[in-house]
């Protein structure tokens, strides 16, 4: 039970929105698929008076068109998975939505702008934007401007979001390439303790090697922002990796500051990080031959 006393708020066009997010700023919040908000309302860990509900603005596709993906603000993971299979490397944003943790339930509410907009570290969406080179689409009082996936997410819960500015959505290219995803967790239903969304470029006619020349993987739950790591300085001549334990040095090493919460210490991410990184190449080769 939400025991504060909220104003809803339920625009039609996306300047009334802004308008009222700005007016009221920090006692306000947006509500896109709820799966975030409302259990912190009703845990009384926030304290505000509005509430801005996305769901009459109509951001609830998810889109193809010239090659690139569109997926609104209010579009679910469920959208996701109805559509077309995806293109390319976008392919992995539905690859993302049909694992993503919480289940039926949270396919069904959750958005991926709003777990872009929470930038919870231990989550899904933040790293695979952030693969696929999204650009995130925003909407304030100065009207509409971009950013890249890489550069929006700032550090654990923050976002270069203005003030009275919205997410209105990401687009991403859909590239050729051979993706690979690996997922670590402790049980179906719990938050990952790291990922990683591997892009090769295509396979040639002739590639049956395993070389992995052009890789760049993406790291998430592992530090409070995404890593990404082109893997160009660890390869040899023929584009292979070194033994597993000089691979798990080298990703230790440029993790930095790993992210801690309660399912798992900031040393044990660090340690499984070059694991989960050697899965999701693997897959991308395997699964693309």
């Amino acid at each position: 039970m939400i025991r504060t006393a909220l104003r809803h708020h339920a625009p039609t066009e996306l300047a009334e929105a802004v308008a009222l997010l700005d007016s009221h700023a920090e006692r306000a919040a947006v509500l896109g698929g709820g799966t975030m908000l409302v259990p912190r309302l009703t845990r009384g860990e926030l304290d505000l008076d509005h509430v801005i509900d996305l769901r009459r603005l109509g951001l609830g596709t998810a889109t193809v068109t010239d090659g690139r993906v569109r997926v609104g603000a209010r579009a679910t993971y469920a959208n996701l998975l109805a559509a077309p299979a995806f293109p390319g490397t976008a392919q992995l944003l539905q690859r993302v939505a049909g694992g993503i943790t919480g289940g039926p339930q949270i396919r069904c509410q959750g958005t991926v702008c709003g777990s872009a907009a929470y930038a919870n570290p231990s989550t899904e969406v933040p790293a695979a934007l952030v693969a696929l080179d999204a650009t995130m689409h925003l909407h304030g009082p100065g009207g509409a401007r971009t950013a890249p996936a890489a550069a929006f997410f700032l550090d654990a819960y923050k976002v270069d979001l203005r003030r009275g500015e919205l997410l209105t959505g990401v687009t991403v290219a859909a590239r050729p390439a051979r993706l690979g995803y690996c997922k670590l967790k402790l049980a179906e239903g719990s938050w990952p303790i790291a990922t990683a969304a591997a892009v090769l470029p295509p396979a040639g006619a002739a590639d049956h090697a395993p070389g992995y020349r052009g890789a760049v993987v993406t790291l998430g739950a592992i530090s409070t922002r995404p890593i990404k790591l082109d893997l160009a300085p660890v390869l040899d001549d023929a584009g292979r990796l070194p033994g597993d334990a000089d691979v798990d040095e080298w990703v230790a090493a440029r993790i930095g500051e790993p992210w801690e919460d309660e399912l798992a210490p900031g040393g044990y991410r660090r340690m499984v990080a070059g694991a989960v990184l050697r899965r999701a190449l693997h897959r991308a080769h395997e699964e693309n031959r």
